[in-house]
């Protein structure tokens, strides 16, 4: 499958990488290319063809999404749950420069995006899919907040010794994150008010021009916060 009609200057670079492909017989290589290739026709249908470069070819497909970060991660997520069936995939995502070249046996992809998208791939046995600083970046830059999925790895080298900063999806982390600042102003609110108590008991006297409040809004916002932390609206 061989998508040219545009040509980025930046591209999320999607490499989609077929575990333990080489050692496979013929015939299950052949069975597994046309697996990848059901998936690509499934997927691809939401991305503009206008938007994106495909090329596909021994165990590897390689997907150039033209400036449109969010569009990529839903693109590698969604070709994730191919695992599901058995179907072995290892993603990389990486945001850089790519390039159409013509080689020996036909078109080829090529640049900086397709090379760590690569290395990323390579990495990705355990996690599945992996994706590079740069890719986080851009995502932040082009949809705020979406990069809280992305949490970070273990840094990884290549056989040049380049090391990357590489990042894994983790789907819940938002919502673990939310969780985290919820119980932390839970404890922080049983602080103020520990305090309040203490001052209330070693000076008597002193002015209380929030008296009228306490006994009601602080209560009710403790009881607000306390919902939101066990998943209640």
């Amino acid at each position: 499958m061989t998508e040219s009609e545009h040509l980025p200057a930046l591209s999320s670079v999607i490499l989609l990488r077929l575990r333990d492909y080489a050692r496979r017989p013929v015939s299950e290589q052949a069975r597994l290319n046309a697996q990848l290739d059901t998936v690509l026709a499934m997927l691809l249908p939401d991305i503009p063809q206008r938007a994106r470069i495909v090329l596909t070819g021994n165990g590897r497909a390689a997907v150039a999404v033209l400036d449109n970060a969010p569009a990529a991660l839903s693109f590698a997520d969604r070709a994730l749950h191919a695992n599901q069936v058995g179907l072995g995939l290892c993603i990389g995502i990486d945001h850089g420069p790519v390039e159409i070249l013509n080689g020996e046996s036909g078109e080829v992809l090529a640049g900086d995006g397709l090379a760590t998208a690569s290395v990323m791939a390579a990495f990705a046995t355990d996690a599945g899919l992996l994706v590079s600083k740069n890719f986080r970046t851009a995502l932040a830059q082009m949809s705020p907040g979406s990069e809280g999925l992305l949490v970070p790895t273990d840094n990884f080298s290549d056989a040049g010794l380049r090391t990357y900063q590489v990042f894994r999806l983790d789907r819940f982390a938002p919502r673990q994150r939310r969780r985290r600042l919820i119980v932390v102003a839970v404890v922080v609110t049983i602080l103020l008010l520990a305090t309040a108590m203490a001052l209330r008991v070693s000076v008597p006297n002193r002015p209380r021009p929030l008296a009228p409040y306490i006994g009601s809004e602080v209560s009710t916002v403790i009881d607000h916060l306390t919902k939101l932390a066990h998943g209640n609206p």
